[in-house]
C-alpha cells in the first residue's frame, strides 16, 4: 500500500478572505490559479464531483464512467493531484482516490460572496459542462480584476492602474467576463465602470461547497471492490 504524492494544501494560503471582502494577494492568486485552472476542464471537473460523491473511489470505477480512453483519464487525474484537489492510494494494481476536502473549503471560501434573496444567476448555468466561471478565474490577471472589482465599481483606468497591466489587455478580459456573466457594465457620464456580479462568484462557491459537504457526508461510504 502506498500514497501517491499531492499538492500540500496546508503549504497554500491557509485562509482567505472570500474576494468580494478584501483583494487577494498576488502570492495567493499564483497558489491558488492551478486550482482553478484544473476545474476549467469539463472532464476533470465531473471527475472531481464522482470523486467528492464517496468517500473513496477505484480508478477503474472512474474510467467506466467516460467515454474517453484510460491513458486520458489518467492524465486528468494527476493533475487533480498534482493540484491538491484530490489523493490517491495504491492498493496492490489498482489506485483508488479520495477528495482534499480542505482545498474545496478553501476556495469555496474564496469565491463566496453575500446571498441574496432570490440570486439572478442559477449555479447549473456556472457550473456545468461548460465551467466558464472556473476556467475564467484560472488566469491570475483576471482573478486579479475580479478582486479589484469586488472592492466596488472601477473603469478601465483604474483597472490599468491597480493592476499594472496595459489597456488592452485590461479591456480584453474585461470582454471574457462580461461575456460569462461576471462583470456588467455601468456608463456614468463619459465614463464606463465595471460592476463584479456577486450571484456569479456566488454560484462557484455554492458548487465546491456542495462537493465538499457530499465528500463529508459520504466519508465511510466505501464502495464495493
Amino acid at each position: 500500500m502506498s500514497v501517491l504524492p499531492v499538492l500540500d494544501v496546508s503549504a497554500g494560503p491557509e485562509c482567505c478572505p472570500p474576494m468580494s471582502a478584501q483583494a487577494l494577494p498576488t502570492q495567493a492568486a499564483n497558489q491558488l490559479a492551478p486550482m482553478f485552472k484544473a476545474l476549467g476542464d469539463p472532464i476533470r471537473l465531473r471527475l472531481l464531483s464522482l470523486i467528492a460523491s464517496t468517500s473513496e473511489i477505484c480508478v477503474c470505477d472512474l474510467t467506466d464512467a467516460f467515454e474517453v480512453t484510460g491513458a486520458t483519464i489518467s492524465h486528468h487525474l494527476r493533475v487533480l493531484r498534482e493540484t491538491g484537489l484530490v489523493e490517491a492510494e495504491r492498493r496492490g494494481t489498482w489506485v483508488y482516490y479520495r477528495i482534499q476536502k480542505d482545498a474545496l473549503d478553501l476556495l469555496g471560501a474564496l469565491l463566496a460572496a453575500p446571498r441574496r434573496a432570490e440570486p439572478t444567476v442559477h449555479q447549473d448555468k456556472l457550473i456545468s459542462a461548460n465551467p466558464d466561471v472556473m476556467r475564467l478565474v484560472a488566469d491570475p490577471l483576471r482573478a486579479r480584476i475580479v478582486e479589484v472589482l469586488a472592492g466596488g465599481p472601477a473603469t478601465t483606468s483604474h483597472l490599468v492602474a491597480d493592476t499594472g497591466a496595459k489597456q488592452p489587455n485590461i479591456s480584453g478580459h474585461l470582454k471574457l467576463l462580461r461575456e460569462a456573466g461576471v462583470v456588467e457594465t455601468e456608463p456614468r457620464g463619459r465614463y464606463t465602470f465595471y460592476r463584479l456580479v456577486p450571484d456569479a462568484l456566488q454560484g462557484g462557491a455554492l458548487h465546491l461547497a456542495d462537493l465538499a459537504a457530499t465528500a463529508r457526508a459520504n466519508a465511510g461510504n466505501f464502495r464495493a471492490c
